[in-house]
């Protein structure tokens, strides 16, 4: 996450995740360091951050970075704690897995209508792939499928989806830990249909590379839009990929777009 919320339903579901799992500056503690790509931000986020972590040297500790070249007015506890406010925003996403993996696991939007999948896929005989928000309710959905992979880069998230599987016997699922940004540990062909859902973390140049990872390793894929803190998947790219637009019902959103690239 690089840059500001802008307005409207992004802005909204955002002060839903602050308040959902209560979330303030010091929850900035439960992120890896290496969650926080600094080098990408925008000059308000970073400015925010040195004027933020004036009274938080804890937290200045834990990253082990400062932003150079960075001035504000002199600062005050108000707008050290205004600017701590708009960095919780802007990161609540990410506080919230890190802090709370069951409350983002309780998110509406990673709850949709299934049946677009079992009408086009006997389950029985279909090995799934599955990444990205909605993981951890879809996978329950796929108890007596061929088999299901569950892409995590996030370890916390993870190990949460693990035990959960353990518990609604989500049986023949195996998570990978790996990065959605480079070759995921599985050979080509070796699912008939990959599920993604949003993915916040991803740019365009991002989306791009899984695509194309997507395309060596499974037969059909389903890209479900069911995230409002995103923007809008790029539609040239994805027609010009042989994806065709859809739609389907996410609880909370309505109807929502989403993307499905048939066998060739």
């Amino acid at each position: 996450m690089a840059g500001r919320a802008v307005h409207g339903a992004q802005s909204d579901a955002r002060a839903v995740l602050v308040k959902l799992g209560r979330l303030c500056f010091d929850d900035f503690l439960q992120l890896s360091p290496r969650t926080l790509d600094c080098e990408h931000w925008t000059p308000d986020i970073a400015a925010d951050w040195t004027l933020a972590t004036n009274n938080a040297p804890h937290i200045q500790r834990h990253f082990r970075f400062q932003i150079a070249d960075c001035r504000f007015p002199e600062a005050t506890i108000d707008s050290i704690r205004a600017a701590q406010a708009r960095l919780v925003s802007d990161f609540a996403y990410d506080l919230l897995r890190a802090k709370a993996p069951p409350l983002y696991d309780a998110l509406p939007w990673h709850d949709w209508d299934f049946s677009i999948v079992t009408r086009r896929f006997p389950l029985w005989r279909t090995k799934l792939l599955l990444a990205g928000d909605g993981t951890t309710v879809t996978m329950c959905r796929c108890r007596k499928s061929a088999g299901v992979y569950a892409v995590e880069p996030n370890q916390t998230i993870a190990r949460y989806t693990e035990r959960k599987a353990e518990m609604e016997k989500a049986r023949r699922l195996r998570v990978l830990n790996s990065s959605l940004t480079s070759s995921l540990p599985l050979p080509a062909s070796s699912v008939d249909l990959a599920i993604i859902g949003s993915v916040p973390s991803l740019d365009a140049a991002g989306w791009k590379s899984l695509v194309r990872e997507l395309a060596r390793v499974a037969a059909s894929v389903l890209l479900i839009e069911n995230n409002p803190l995103c923007r809008p998947l790029d539609e040239t790219s994805l027609t010009d990929s042989g994806f065709r637009s859809d739609s389907v019902e996410v609880s909370g959103l309505g109807r929502s777009r989403c993307w499905w690239r048939p066998p060739a």
